[in-house]
């Protein structure tokens, strides 16, 4: 799901703009790759990013609330002291009581709809929703904030949105998004008495679907003056765990963006690595959990410079230059290294007269199932899945794979699940071009409850026995 941006001015001078781009007019110049020393010991010259710097950034939040404009910065302060902790709370006073916290009631025809349909996707309660798409005047809360830690413009905004909203009993709407958000976890989400934070929640990951596998991008590096991070071609089924990866590594960037700003010196440019190692301790940073090993990844960014004034630049994660495989390799090679191997799922069938009538079901039923792809008729983040054969002189091998694209019903075009063990171009990740007259079987799949229809031949095979691996176990 990619939503288009909107804008309206607010007071003549602030603009709000749905899936605001994290950038300012002017600003997206492209980089420039600057090359550092060769590392001792090596014949490797490595190579920074030269990234633009923008001298303010700032943060819109809106509360569905009608109040009397003399009021407004009154009540707000009333609230911080009831329901923000100390320092943001003492903070956002002050700011407000300078004016470096702007607030202002808006008529709700003066601002652009919230995006429904992104909301469902967010999983936001339909009551909050109503809330915000029932509500004729909003309160308007924004600051601006030069770059660096903490974010400063993001903290107190937030603060004095979500303080007058618990007061109100109303949500929020994060407008960098955009998002509805309770005031309760709002608040929660605020920097801490050591101005740290849970990065995971104020960066989202989104993801969508092409012939070519999943495009997956972040939302939220904007408000910290970075490019959001994107990858192509995701296959299907690392959405998840890349959902993490991305995480982590808009955490490693982050951390590398506040070094370069520090060491800057007042320049319009900071220098970050165009190859960056991602730790399974940068996962567990971003969402403010423990790791439990050791595991890393390297990765090379690229710059993407925005088309647009109100469009994402973003920094572009590719395999470091010196790997051979396919990007899906790739991918799955990342997961591996973070997370640990999995099992490779391949199926030795049994042909008895149960699982060729458990066969021929699963193929009768192929032609809806395409059709259910091609019509986006899945449920929301379930994949479609085929088993095939892959015959062998001593045993087919079944295995299964992701479904990125069916425009001939005769060929699939699909991202391998596991690697095959008599087929060495059969890979985990790697994309597969699989005969429809091979197909065995059909299978819906949603990440963390696995296969919820379809998949008759499992069935069967596990009912009966029927399913061995190659060892014989």
């Amino acid at each position: 799901m990619r939503v288009p941006a909107h804008g309206s001015q607010l007071d003549g001078s602030m603009t709000v703009r749905w899936l605001h781009r994290g950038r300012e007019p002017g600003s997206g110049r492209p980089s420039e790759k600057r090359t550092r020393p060769r590392q001792e010991g090596t014949n490797e010259v490595a190579e920074n990013l030269v990234l633009p710097v923008q001298e303010t950034l700032s943060a819109v939040y809106l509360v569905p609330a009608t109040l009397p404009d003399q009021a407004v910065k009154r009540k707000i302060k009333s609230a911080l002291s009831a329901h923000v902790p100390d320092p943001v709370g003492l903070v956002a006073r002050k700011m407000l009581d300078v004016g470096a916290v702007r607030v202002a009631v808006q008529p709700s025809s003066g601002l652009p709809p919230v995006p429904v349909a992104l909301q469902k996707h967010l999983g936001v309660p339909q009551e909050l929703l109503r809330a915000v798409t029932g509500a004729s005047r909003f309160v308007v809360s924004s600051a601006s904030w030069p770059p660096g830690w903490p974010p400063m413009h993001e903290s107190v905004a937030r603060a004095c949105a979500a303080a007058l909203a618990a007061e109100m009993n109303v949500p929020i709407v994060d407008t960098f998004i955009p998002k509805v958000l309770a005031a309760e976890p709002a608040i929660a989400a605020l920097p801490g008495a050591d101005y740290k934070v849970r990065l995971a929640d104020w960066v989202l990951v989104f993801q969508s679907a092409d012939s070519t596998g999943l495009w997956m991008t972040t939302k939220g590096l904007g408000r910290f003056g970075l490019p959001e991070l994107q990858v192509h071609g995701v296959p299907p089924q690392l959405g998840g765990p890349w959902t993490y990866v991305m995480s982590g590594l808009a955490s490693r960037l982050l951390d590398l963006w506040l070094d370069a700003l520090r060491q800057r010196d007042g320049a319009a440019f900071a220098e970050v690595p165009a190859e960056v190692e991602v730790s399974e301790a940068d996962v567990a940073s971003a969402y403010a959990t423990t790791g439990h090993g050791d595991g890393h990844a390297r990765v090379r960014l690229t710059f993407d410079p925005a088309a647009g004034d109100h469009e994402d630049s973003f920094l572009t994660v590719q395999p470091p230059d010196e790997y051979r495989g396919s990007a899906g390799e790739y991918m799955s090679d990342v997961c591996a290294a973070l997370f640990g191997s999995s099992e490779p799922d391949v199926r030795y069938l049994a042909r008895t007269e149960a699982m060729d009538q458990a066969i021929r079901a699963a193929t009768e039923g192929l032609p809806a199932a395409r059709e259910r792809f091609l019509m986006g008729d899945l449920p929301p983040q379930a994949r479609l899945m085929v088993k095939y054969e892959i015959p062998a002189d001593d045993g087919s091998e079944y295995p299964w794979a992701y479904v990125t694209s069916w425009k001939s019903p005769e060929k699939v075009l699909g991202s391998s699940a596991g690697d095959a063990l008599r087929d060495p171009v059969v890979r985990a990740g790697r994309p597969v071009v699989i005969d429809t007259a091979t197909i065995v079987d059909w299978a819906v799949w949603i990440d963390g409850q696995g296969i919820i229809e379809g998949g008759g031949t499992n069935s069967m095979a596990i009912r009966d026995g029927a399913e061995k691996c190659p060892d014989g176990e």
